[in-house]
Formats: C-alpha cells, sequence, structure tokens
C-alpha cells in the first residue's frame, strides 16, 4: 500500500500571531458557513442545519442514543460520530483524585491553581453528561476535530489544515472550542491572553459564517464554543495524578518544561474554561434546553 501526501511549506500555527489565529478562525467559520447554508451536498438553508430532526432546544437534548444526525452528505462509515463523548470516556488517568484533598494540596497546585478551580472542575464533571448532551443537540457540520495550533500551517493567505485522522460529525463551534484552549496547553501562547484570543477569534469566526451567507441564531455558535470546554474536564485530573513526576515533558516528548510553568499556565487555563462552562449553562436555557443538574 502506498500513502501519498502533500509536503504543505509554511509557518506552523505553533508560532502564529493572534491575529493569524484569528484569521483561521474566520476561514474556518466561512467553510462551515458555506456547509450549513448550502449543504455540504449542496443543498440546505441559511438558517442552518439542526441534525435529523431539524431541532434544538429541550426536545433536542440526548444522551448517548440520541445524537442528532451527522452532518448532511457526511454520513460515511469511515467518518467518526460522537467523537467528544468517546474522546472524553478514554481519559481516565487521576479520575479518583478528582475529590482527594491531598492531592489537591499538593504545591503544584495549591500554589499554581487560582482559586475556585477545584470546584468548578468537579462542577464540570457532575454536568458532564449535560454538557454532552447539549452537544450533541446543536447544528451539526462537518468538523475537523483535533483543531490546535500544530495541526495548521500557514500556506500564504490561507490555512492548511493536517492530521484528519479524528474528523467527521461536529457541533457548530465546536472546531474553534477546541482550537482556543489548545493554544495554551502546550505553551504556544501565554494563558493570560486566552481572554484576547477567545474574543478575537469568536468574532472573526462569525463573521466568517456571516460571510458565507449563514444566517442563524448565532448564540447556538457562542454555546457550541463555551459548551466544548467540557472536552478538558479530563485533564484536571491528570494533572493531579502528574503532579509528583520528576520530569514534565514538553510536547513531542523531546525536552522538558519547567513543572511551575505548566501548572501556571494550565491552572490559569481551567480557570478560563470554568467561565466558559458559566456562560454555556446561562445560555442554554434561553435557547430552549433544560437547566444544568447545578443549575446555572
Amino acid at each position: 500500500m502506498a500513502l501519498w501526501l502533500e509536503d504543505v511549506r509554511g509557518e506552523s500555527g505553533r508560532t502564529w500571531s493572534i491575529a493569524r489565529h484569528a484569521e483561521h478562525a474566520r476561514r474556518l467559520g466561512a467553510a462551515h458557513g458555506a456547509a450549513l447554508t448550502h449543504g455540504a451536498d449542496g443543498s440546505g438553508s441559511a438558517d442552518g442545519i439542526r441534525g435529523a430532526n431539524d431541532a434544538h432546544g429541550a426536545e433536542g437534548i440526548h444522551g448517548a442514543e440520541g445524537i442528532h444526525g451527522a452532518a448532511p452528505g457526511r454520513d460515511r462509515p469511515w467518518l467518526s460520530r460522537r467523537f467528544l463523548r468517546d474522546y472524553i470516556s478514554a481519559q481516565t488517568v487521576g479520575q479518583e483524585l478528582l475529590d482527594d484533598d491531598t492531592a489537591w494540596r499538593h504545591p503544584l497546585v495549591r500554589d499554581h491553581f487560582p482559586a475556585g478551580v477545584r470546584e468548578a472542575m468537579v462542577r464540570l464533571r457532575q454536568d458532564r453528561e449535560w454538557f454532552l448532551g447539549i452537544m450533541e443537540s446543536l447544528p451539526r457540520v462537518f468538523s475537523h476535530l483535533d483543531q490546535w495550533p500544530a495541526n495548521v500551517v500557514s500556506h500564504g493567505p490561507d490555512s492548511a489544515l493536517i492530521d484528519w485522522a479524528f474528523a467527521g460529525d461536529g457541533a457548530l463551534g465546536e472546531d474553534l472550542g477546541n482550537y482556543i484552549p489548545d493554544t495554551v496547553w502546550d505553551l504556544f501562547l501565554p494563558a493570560a491572553r486566552l481572554p484576547e484570543l477567545a474574543a478575537t477569534a469568536y468574532e472573526a469566526h462569525v463573521h466568517g459564517l456571516r460571510e458565507s451567507g449563514w444566517r442563524g441564531d448565532e448564540r447556538l455558535v457562542r454555546l457550541g464554543m463555551c459548551a466544548s470546554a467540557v472536552k478538558y474536564d479530563w485533564l484536571a485530573p491528570l494533572m493531579l495524578a502528574r503532579a509528583d513526576e520528576a520530569r514534565q515533558p514538553d510536547y513531542g516528548g523531546k525536552g522538558e518544561v519547567v513543572a511551575e510553568r505548566r501548572y501556571r499556565e494550565r491552572g490559569l487555563a481551567f480557570a478560563f474554561l470554568a467561565g466558559w462552562a458559566a456562560e454555556a449553562r446561562a445560555l442554554a436555557p434561553l435557547l430552549g434546553f433544560p437547566p444544568a443538574p447545578t443549575g446555572r
């Protein structure tokens, strides 16, 4: 068997400016908007696609067996379905530590995680099924599902995405909700700049959706992005489990990262995601979804 791959040359997203990240977000929005407006097979409506029964809200939130139909024209056996649910379920390291007082008192955690992170991560876990139901009930669009700076290269004015292994059915806003925090986990961008990146990238993403003709409810995009915080509910327990490890490898495992820096940056990112989760809990009922189990 032979596998032919294009040699894409350009600047890796790992070194991009916020402005360049925002341009990628705009182009991503334009691509999703075109699919939502015209359909992956050339059909569809300007109001967007809401899955098999064209519904969202209280009647459109389901568990693992109730996911809406895949993105139109993309229901192929080799494309992923329920990726977010499967991905989270496979991450189990340190889960028993989420309620462990000793683990949270470790100096790396105690000194570098902002106040309130523990409560926010515990609450995110308690609402996990609700968040997954929201994500599985939002408008569907063909998605990359592994959008992060290491998987994108600037190719002239364009962005070239690589590593399509997870591609398939995703929620509107999900790719963006993955991309933004993933600029920080491996220290490509300082966590202190997350609010700036998120605001700039979201505005650009919506602009891309609109310029491609999508006229749906922008709040659905916002909800998809914010509810994507659930993708990382496993990462805090993993950090608790690895706090005693002498070696903290960098991305790729060839070098090391100063432990204090890693825990400080990720702690700030967890606090940021707590804000997204809170926004999703407040926004969802306004769109007809049931309230989160832990309330607003």
